[in-house]
């Protein structure tokens, strides 16, 4: 019976070391089914490991490395077997603040989640609509890791928890990575969407400075429309910190501080992006 034993587990074994051998060298020549598949089941084994070290790590007092680490690992993962990479650019900006912001980022596809890891930063938590939270591993992850849900649909739920974040930004001394457009942009479309006011209203109230991050449009790599999904290097930029020391927490002037953030997310999305460049 040992022996059977022993004979089975080294055949699962075999059989395992096969599968992972065969998909590492077939990254090579696989297509959008395949990327997409590896990139979801490096995303299910990132959601394990951060639920893991969301339980381990607060007991040796290193909270503030679970998202990020997480982050990097996803992106490391996803792209050994997508064959992507990311060239970042005005990293030295992220030294010009001492202590919390806020960093706003653009939002393509779900690719974001795997280019994140090349920038984002220790001690940030992370916005994201309330339906994650009920993700097995993901959304059990993000509730350890203090990732603020908001409820999209509830107005005043949504503002509710937007102050609150306002709060804990200098109480639990933490950043905070919000993609203002809400939700996925137009994947083919140099632009970005109307920004909502929710990250620049928390700034404003907790007086730290936002940081844009821009990604280059990534259409001629990524399309879930067209089933696309190539390996290629995608340019990021990261800009300077915008203070809102003197911004009034007035409707109008928050709207007039998202609009200017904006303007200068579109130009820098524009500059970094080469088929834009191109065409003019």
């Amino acid at each position: 019976m040992k022996l059977e034993g022993l004979l089975l587990n080294a055949s699962w074994s075999t059989i395992a070391m096969a599968v992972v051998s065969f998909l590492v060298i077939y990254r090579h020549f696989g297509g959008f089914y395949y990327r997409s598949a590896m990139s979801m089941v490096c995303l299910l084994i990132c959601s394990i490991y951060g639920f893991t070290i969301s339980l381990f790590l607060p007991l040796i007092g290193k909270t503030n490395y679970i998202n990020s680490s997480v982050a990097v690992l996803y992106h490391t993962l996803s792209c050994f077997f997508t064959g992507l990479k990311v060239e970042c650019e005005g990293q030295e900006n992220l030294k010009k603040v001492e202590g919390p912001a806020i960093y706003v980022c653009n939002h393509q596809a779900s690719v974001d989640l795997i280019l994140l890891g090349a920038v984002y930063p220790n001690n940030t938590t992370i916005v994201a609509k309330k339906a994650l939270k009920y993700y097995p591993f993901l959304g059990w992850f993000m509730t350890l890791s203090n990732a603020i849900f908001l409820d999209r649909k509830n107005r005043d739920s949504a503002v509710k928890q937007a102050k609150q974040a306002a709060a804990d930004i200098h109480k639990k001394n933490i950043n905070v990575w919000i993609f203002p457009e809400g939700t996925r942009g137009h994947e083919s479309e140099v632009t970005l969407l109307p920004f909502k006011k929710g990250a620049f209203y928390m700034a404003v109230q907790a007086r730290v400075p936002i940081i844009p991050v821009v990604f280059a449009n990534y259409y001629e790599f990524y399309s879930a429309k067209e089933k696309r999904f190539n390996p290629g290097t995608i340019r990021c930029k990261i800009l300077p910190p915008i203070s809102t020391q003197f911004i009034k927490e007035e409707s109008s002037d928050v709207q007039k501080f998202a609009d200017d953030c904006r303007e200068q997310m579109l130009a820098a999305l524009k500059e970094i992006t080469p088929e834009y460049k191109k065409s003019q």
